[in-house]
């Protein structure tokens, strides 16, 4: 009961924080209007890129919010799409492997889970600053598979269809720019879905996460356009 309640408060601040940054959204000057306002050589247009795509590295570990698991570390990987329609304001999706592995601590089952999703997301981007991003969405998660095993050195059992299913989810996080191509990025995680509630498996997790993200457009190319420069 505790961590259901636990579980429904996170989505609560979740919901709030979204009203909060889709707020800033309608606040958030517009990029042209910046350009006017200062002299375009003295603004770093790498950073005010338009479209851009990115693919990245994701270690994290996630849990179970309403059984008694241990979660354990998986590597994810996936691609971006990112969309700036002003300097501050931002929209991106992409597809991504989910992996989530979790141990059970119950007397009588000491089973490892381990299941893979592949997710959809759709998110925000706010740019208050220039290495300094915060974003926050949903997602959809397509169940793929699973495997169970009694222990690490056990032989791993296909899970039967049916008891892991879709489900969605809503994350949150904050982005720092290391260099023009290269950030990293920390994230929070929820996902769940209401299913079989009277068996022992779940539907719901969640996670903290760090990602190493690589853009795929060179960003110079913008800045020259801009300039009048032809490549």
């Amino acid at each position: 009961m505790i961590l259901a309640f636990k579980f429904y408060s996170n989505s609560i601040t979740f919901i709030f924080l979204l009203a909060l940054l889709s707020a800033g959204f309608f606040y958030a000057q517009d990029g042209d209007l910046l350009i006017q306002q200062y002299d375009k050589n003295s603004i770093d247009l790498e950073f005010y890129r338009k479209l851009n795509f990115e693919v990245f590295l994701e270690p994290g570990i996630t849990n179970t919010v309403d059984r008694e698991t241990s979660g354990k570390i998986n590597l994810n990987f996936g691609t971006n799409i990112h969309y700036r329609f002003t300097r501050t304001f931002g929209l991106s999706t992409g597809v991504y492997i989910n992996k989530i592995s979790y141990q059970n601590n119950l007397e009588t089952n000491k089973s490892i889970d381990n299941l893979k999703f592949v997710t959809i997301p759709l998110f925000i981007k706010l740019y208050p600053l220039k290495k300094i991003n915060f974003f926050l969405g949903g997602t959809y998660n397509f169940y793929q598979n699973g495997f169970n095993k009694l222990d690490k050195n056990a032989e791993k059992v296909e899970i039967i269809d049916g008891v892991f299913v879709n489900s969605m989810g809503v994350f949150t996080g904050i982005e720092y720019i290391i260099k023009k191509r290269i950030s990293f990025s920390i994230s929070y995680k929820i996902q769940k879905r209401n299913y079989r509630n009277y068996q022992s498996e779940t539907q719901n997790f969640n996670g903290f996460y760090g990602a190493l993200n690589f853009k795929v457009l060179n960003p110079e190319k913008a800045k020259n356009r801009f300039n009048g420069i032809n490549n």
